[in-house]
């Protein structure tokens, strides 16, 4: 959800200038990519203090596109940018939080300091008392790769999960059919990895291998057509 992909640009000098499509407000530098890659996170968090100095809503991270690199941001960060995006949905300020938790000044705005290191017990309790809380996903057990929807498509395994918590349901219908996207019914899987996660969105995405790597996460359950039944094959949220 909160994982940037950034893009790299030669500029006049030897170094790359770094940038992020979700976080235009991002300008960053590096010697070469892996040094600006490095660079990135801090970049990231910069960036999101500018949008708690203009109490703004933080925004998703979309889909890389060609030639980006993901950066994956520490869990810390992640629970700072899901509090503080809580915060604005209820039109909640930093005095309001510090109310609510019965903290001090300076230790209920580090909360939402992105310059600032906190720590995640309180985080994970500031969540709590709003009510909402996070899963974190480390990128080398939740992401799942869309072999069929272009370069580096893929998603989180948690997000998954949070799509079935929106829609209040167990499970959703597979539905992988090699049709085009106006053919495929609304609700299934399908559609849901073509038109979010995909950059190919009339390719068949919920493929066996995709089905494959999801239940691998232990989140999942594939209970699949059996012969000579009308009910359609289903990924189970556990």
């Amino acid at each position: 959800m909160y994982n940037y992909a950034i893009r790299f640009e030669r500029d006049d000098s030897s170094g790359l200038a770094v940038f992020c499509r979700d976080l235009p407000e991002l300008n960053s530098y590096g010697d070469d990519r892996e040094h600006a890659k490095r660079e990135a996170v801090d970049a990231i968090e910069t960036t999101l203090s500018i949008y708690v100095d203009q109490r703004r809503a933080i925004p998703e991270a979309t889909p890389p596109e060609n030639d980006e690199e993901v950066i994956s941001l520490p869990a810390v960060t992640v629970a700072k940018i899901a509090l503080w995006n809580e915060m604005m949905k209820r039109g909640m300020r930093k005095a309001d939080l510090r109310r609510l938790l019965g903290v001090a000044q300076t230790q209920g705005d580090r909360l939402v300091d992105f310059l600032h290191t906190s720590k995640m017990e309180q985080l994970e309790a500031a969540l709590e008392a709003l009510d909402t809380s996070i899963r974190v996903t480390t990128p080398d057990l939740g992401w799942i790769d869309l072999p069929y929807g272009g370069a580096q498509a893929g998603f989180y395994a948690a997000r998954l999960v949070d799509v079935f918590n929106e829609r209040q349901v167990s499970e959703i219908e597979i539905g992988a059919t090699k049709s085009n996207l106006d053919i495929v019914k609304p609700d299934s899987l399908d559609y849901l990895l073509r038109t979010r996660y995909a950059r190919n969105p009339n390719t068949m995405q919920a493929v066996q291998q995709v089905i494959a790597d999801l239940v691998d996460t232990g989140l999942f359950e594939h209970l699949p057509r059996a012969a000579g039944v009308r009910k359609a094959a289903v990924l189970k949220l556990k």
